[in-house]
């Protein structure tokens, strides 16, 4: 475990080495938020509820999605396809260390660091904007909505990694992850509550996987899902992060049987 501990250590050192990049990237979500914020905000000038949500749990939601961004979506799997491409897995291979351990203990922390400028974010959004917020504070949605986001995390580690094996078949890994990412936050609910569309498409995005990472949560720390939507939204949860785990396995043994690597 003390090899893993070092890993977490040493990304961690590596933010400080590069901090523009990374100022840049929570600037980036802030602002981000910001906007959708002020979107919604705007669109409730004069209305006690739309699509059935209050001012109050909208602003809400909007706002948990910079917390559930540094725990769930930030992520150095990215780095898993360059690796390939640049022929440096094969140092992975020989070293006496598990790959799927070591990008764990990497994104964990960039999750650790990416959450705690979350939560001053948070602080200073509210302070500033004073907006109207649910705070819930039944053990009960706190305990399922601690649970959804580790399900969450590891839903959103497997696709991460499952699209950095493009890396095995191709040199050509950022596109099809940037525009893959895209629909990811989109139907994950980062931009607005999934809920609000037509029930036959929000059935349809309950079956999918990405409802899970941002959306799911958020519904349970608002307290709104019922014991059988709770308990089916649970199960395919599972059910998903199962699938991608043999589906995981599966492509890392196949790329292993064509990956090369050159040296000099």
């Amino acid at each position: 475990m003390r090899k893993y501990y070092l890993i977490f250590t040493n990304s961690l050192s590596e933010y400080f080495a590069y901090r523009l990049n990374f100022i840049l990237w929570r600037v980036r979500i802030v602002i981000s938020i910001l906007i959708t914020y002020f979107l919604w905000d705007s669109v409730f000038a004069g209305k006690s509820e739309v699509f059935g949500y209050s001012q109050a749990r909208m602003l809400t939601y909007v706002i948990l999605i910079t917390f559930l961004t540094g725990v769930v979506l930030s992520t150095q799997t990215h780095r898993v396809a360059s690796e390939i491409n640049l022929g440096e897995l094969s140092k992975f291979l020989l070293k006496p260390v598990n790959y799927f351990a070591f990008n764990l203990s990497r994104d964990l922390s960039d999750k650790f660091l990416n959450t705690t400028f979350s939560i001053v974010e948070i602080i200073l959004l509210v302070l500033i904007l004073r907006p109207p917020l649910v705070v819930q504070t039944n053990p009960y949605w706190l305990s399922l909505f601690a649970v959804a986001i580790i399900l969450a995390t590891i839903l959103f580690f497997e696709i991460s990694l499952i699209l950095s094996f493009i890396g095995f078949w191709s040199k050509e890994t950022w596109a099809p992850r940037f525009i893959f990412f895209i629909l990811i936050t989109f139907l994950a609910g980062t931009y607005f509550p999934l809920d609000i569309f037509p029930k036959p498409i929000y059935t349809l995005l309950q079956l999918l996987p990405f409802t899970y990472i941002v959306f799911f949560p958020l519904k349970i720390y608002l307290g709104e899902l019922n014991s059988p939507t709770l308990f089916m939204g649970l199960i395919v949860v599972f059910s998903w992060i199962i699938i991608f785990l043999f589906t995981i396995n599966y492509l890392w043994r196949a790329g292993l049987k064509i990956y090369t690597a050159e040296g000099s």
